[in-house]
């Protein structure tokens, strides 16, 4: 099924069609502009990106900053630039950001290994004859999908070893030893309220910004089990639907693959029959039913299952970013931005200011400083000490000063700075004030 642009501004979700460079051609009412929990699609000529239905674009400056951060360190090469390409490609993937790029197989090999042993304590990651020499888009969001496929046999399976083969289609398997004499059913549904088991959203994910195809654990031969990502030739995988004149005109593969709807050229009964007439009784309107979506236009109407979007994905790996070893082997100021940046970013999602000891502190406020530029503030006495790279980071890129108010600490921009991107994102208070550490709980 081909989007044409026209087509794409009608669909029933906050979505953009964007070329090659990441330009909007055209985009639905409902579209902010991306976010953490954007999702993107393989669409062709260009990309489509689905936002989550709660917008946040001005979260996208900080995200933005931190994939450029990650690319830089990225860079330095090794081991430890190789596990960082692949959390930037994660975190690109949960930003929304079209999956670019091209390498090698081997390439996505070597990725691949890096980050296993990151990820994991003594699996294995065999290869058992070297890939063909076939060229790969994304490697980094490949290498993501092998990476998860690995940690998922591990995890869920038990297995100590998993062996990387690699067709020349290519399509990447992942394959473990398994004694399983009646291998768990794996419900692999595209969404999570319909899919249980076996981490299956990451790879989901990279398969749909490739127009790839994922494929579920399988016997593999006897003795063995496997899972793989197909790479073939890239289709839209969003789950939708055209409805004209009472039957499914046009519709994707994935849309076809569920149960709970009509497919091509059957009648649009049921769910899909009351979703249409709502949207027919409220032309131009985004419908709701269960997971699924509708907008009518003329006697066309366009239905999709709600991807799976939101920020919990960025929540996650934004977690394991600032736990991620092989990032503080990267060169500064790198490292003291990773660090600064992806706290910040869980941050402005949600999550609580973490505080640190006062002999951290101490020590790495004075390295944080250095390494990004700034002078180094005086001491603090407050009970909960902000993060010292988010202090560094925040008063490089603001200037102004650290101010304590009771056991509150707060960075006050300089004249100039007060309506800075990254003062919106952090929620700045009057005159541009950051409070950068959490209130202790009196009980």
């Amino acid at each position: 099924m081909r989007l044409e642009p026209q087509e794409a501004a009608r669909l029933p979700l906050p979505a953009a069609l964007v070329d090659p460079e990441g330009e909007v051609v055209t985009a639905t009412p409902e579209w902010r502009g991306p976010a953490p929990g954007t999702v993107p699609y393989h669409a062709g000529y260009g990309h489509l990106l689905v936002a989550p239905d709660v917008p946040a674009p001005e979260l996208d400056v900080l995200m933005g900053r931190l994939l450029e951060e990650l690319e830089a360190a990225a860079a330095g090469g090794g081991e430890a630039g190789r596990r960082t390409e692949v959390v930037r490609a994660g975190l690109a993937l949960v930003a929304g950001r079209p999956l670019t790029g091209r390498g090698t197989a081997e390439t996505v090999v070597e990725l691949a290994r890096a980050a296993v042993r990151a990820r994991t304590q003594g699996l294995e990651l065999e290869v058992d004859a070297p890939p063909p020499p076939v060229t790969v888009p994304a490697p980094g969001a490949v290498a993501l999908a092998i990476v998860q496929l690995a940690v998922n046999a591990w995890r869920h399976e038990g297995a100590s070893r998993v062996a990387l083969r690699v067709d020349p289609v290519p399509t990447f398997w992942v394959e473990w030893p398994s004694t399983l004499a009646e291998p768990p059913a794996i419900r692999t549904h595209r969404h999570a309220a319909r899919r249980r088991g076996w981490g299956w959203g990451y790879v989901q994910m990279v398969a749909d910004a490739l127009g790839a195809v994922a494929l579920p654990p399988a016997p593999a031969g006897p003795g063995r089990r496997g899972a793989g990502l197909g790479l073939g030739s890239p289709c839209l995988t969003l789950p939708l639907a055209c409805v004209r004149r009472g039957r499914v005109e046009r519709s994707t593969p994935a849309w076809d693959e569920d149960p709970a709807m009509p497919h091509l050229g059957a009648p649009a009964g049921g769910l899909l029959g009351r979703l249409v007439a709502d949207a027919l009784a409220r032309e131009g309107q985004v419908v709701y039913h269960d997971l699924y979506r509708a907008r009518a236009t003329g006697d066309r109407t366009w239905v999709a299952l709600a991807p799976e979007s939101g920020s919990n994905r960025a929540r996650d790996l934004l977690h394991g970013l600032r736990h991620e070893r092989a990032l503080w082997e990267a060169p500064e100021p790198h490292a003291s931005r990773v660090a600064a940046l992806a706290t910040l970013l869980e941050v402005a999602l949600g999550a609580p200011w973490p505080s640190v000891p006062p002999s951290v502190y101490a020590e790495v406020l004075p390295a944080a400083c250095r390494a990004l530029g700034t002078r180094c503030p005086e001491p603090l006495e407050v009970p909960a000490l902000p993060e010292p790279r988010v202090v560094a980071y925040l008063l490089a890129e603001l200037g102004g000063r650290l101010v304590q108010r009771g056991e509150g600490v707060f960075v006050v921009p300089a004249p100039g700075t007060a309506a800075s991107p990254l003062g919106r994102a952090l929620r700045a208070g009057p005159g541009g004030w950051i409070r950068i550490n959490e209130a202790l709980d009196p009980g």
